[in-house]
């Protein structure tokens, strides 16, 4: 039998924070986003690209790749409505909107072009602080196939 691991990967809630002076304008930085998904968290090809998902890893839905566009915009709602990380390179790190009535978080892919890829927070003891910041926050239903 394998030895149970010794380390316990916690996971690092996120934190709203107030959008910084020194980056672009919300309006600016939502229109040049982009998102692309990761195949870590998907059980199906995309973009011809072959599932990688690994247990470790949130799972998501199975989404028609004609749905991506909602995906992006609802990414694009949230960067606008302020629900944003900290900055890395001059894009929010992470983004946080409701997609199916389900918490999802979108992670900074590429910090130059400001590529993302979003996942599904199944455990609200994991949605960013202030938790009370996301009822507000962009709603978005999108076909699961």
């Amino acid at each position: 039998m394998s030895r149970r691991p010794s380390y316990r990967r916690r996971i690092k809630r996120g934190q709203i924070v107030p959008w910084p002076d020194d980056a672009g304008s919300p309006e600016e930085i939502a229109g040049v986003v982009t998102y692309t998904g990761n195949p870590v968290h998907k059980t199906y090809p995309v973009l011809g690209v072959p599932p990688a998902w690994r247990a470790d890893k949130a799972k998501c839905d199975r989404f028609a790749e004609s749905e991506w566009e909602k995906m992006r915009d609802a990414l694009r709602q949230a960067i606008r409505g302020g629900y944003v990380s900290e900055f890395r390179g001059g894009f929010p790190e992470r983004v946080w909107a409701w997609v199916n009535g389900v918490l999802h978080e979108a992670r900074l892919t590429n910090e130059r072009t400001g590529d993302y890829h979003g996942f599904p927070i199944n455990d609200p003891r994991q949605y960013p602080l202030p938790a009370a910041l996301l009822e507000n926050a962009p709603r978005v239903e999108i076909s699961v196939v």
